[in-house]
Order: C-alpha cells, then structure tokens, then sequence
C-alpha cells in the first residue's frame, strides 16, 4: 500500500518540475511534446489518487485498509512493536487509529476528492460529460481543470497517514519529504535543470 504512495509522491515531484517549465518550453521546439507529457502525468496523478481512496471493494487502497484497522484484532497484533519500551497502552494505540480513520474520512469526503472523482470520470477513465456523482457532489465539484495544489493536498494528507499507521505499527515513519526530495533531484537532472536548492537547516537557528 505504503509503495503506492512512494510512486504517488515521485510522480508528484515530477510533475511540479514540468508545470513549472511548461510556460518557458511551449514556445520553443519540443515544446508541444513536453506539454503532453505533463499532461499525461497529470494524469497518472489523478488515476492513483482515485484509485487509492475510492471505496471499491476490489481495489487495493485506503479504505480496504481502514476496515483492517477499525478490527480491534488488527491493533493487537501492533502492539508489541508500538510498546516496545513499556509505557504505552492499548488506548493510546485505539486513540491513534481513530484520528486516523476520521483523518481518511476527512479526505474521502473533502473537495478536493470530489474534484479528482469528477475529473477522472470526464476526461481520463470514461469520458463522460456528465459524470453521475455530480448529483450528490456540490457545483464547486464540476470541473474541468485541477491544480497542482489540489493534487498536492491528496497526496501529502495520504502520506500523513502513512506516516502515523507506520508510527503505530513499529514505531516509525513514513519517510515521505526524503521521497521527495531524491524525486525532485531526478526530475531536475531528467530535464536537464539546475539542482533545487538544499534548504540551510541552520537558519533555524
């Protein structure tokens, strides 16, 4: 599940670098080509987003995983590992998985899922002009286009909860920001573009 996200985040990277030089490329030779190549990464986007938090029974995704975890059984067999040094209780690991569930909740039913729903079904899966979720999705749902930023906040809240059911499985994280990085790094060096700059952790200080 957690690799799906891992290529969901490299993807993401890519695609930022290619919305950004797609204004300066389009004018020039190649150009066109570049734009159906961002375009087309949009695209996996917005089919991985869809298919990792829709509600099919069939599909390998966050709500099949909601459904382990809501089976207290699934928790017991977690805690070994989450209590590791002896001071955490069942509770707190029964508290943990129940933000997390109303955290994918939150995502299922926010905007921004509806969007992707309604942009999948209009242009990438079905080609349909008016999907029917539009009748029970608000008229904020009925687009067209998605932003980067939209897209962005699926993939970043999916990694949040990979990060805190990492955290309750064994005590670790989910190492979403190296992902991106390393990411980010190839998507410059694949089109031939200076390194990003390296944050300066000592500013913080």
């Amino acid at each position: 599940m957690f690799r799906h996200v891992d290529v969901l985040i490299q993807h993401s990277e890519n695609y930022y670098v290619l919305c950004r030089e797609a204004a300066k490329r389009e004018p020039v030779d190649g150009g066109r080509a570049f734009s159906l190549i961002r375009r087309a990464v949009g695209h996996e986007i917005v089919s991985r987003l869809y298919r990792l938090i829709e509600k099919s029974p069939d599909a390998i995704s966050f709500p099949q995983l909601m459904r382990m975890l809501e089976d207290n059984s699934t928790l017991q067999l977690f805690m070994p590992s989450f209590n590791h040094d002896g001071q955490k209780s069942f509770e707190e690991l029964i508290g943990i998985r129940d933000g997390v569930v109303e955290q994918f909740k939150s995502i299922l039913e926010s905007e921004y899922f509806q969007k992707v729903d309604i942009y999948r079904n209009r242009f990438i899966a079905h080609r349909v002009r008016n999907p029917r979720n539009l009748q029970k999705y608000p008229p904020s749902a009925n687009v067209t286009e998605l932003s980067s930023a939209e897209l962005r906040w699926l993939t970043d809240s999916l990694s949040a909860i990979a990060d805190k059911i990492n955290y309750m499985s064994d005590r670790s994280g989910f190492p979403a920001e190296d992902i991106a990085r390393i990411a980010q790094n190839e998507a410059h060096s694949l089109w031939g573009l200076e390194p990003p700059q390296e944050p300066d952790f000592l500013e913080s200080f």
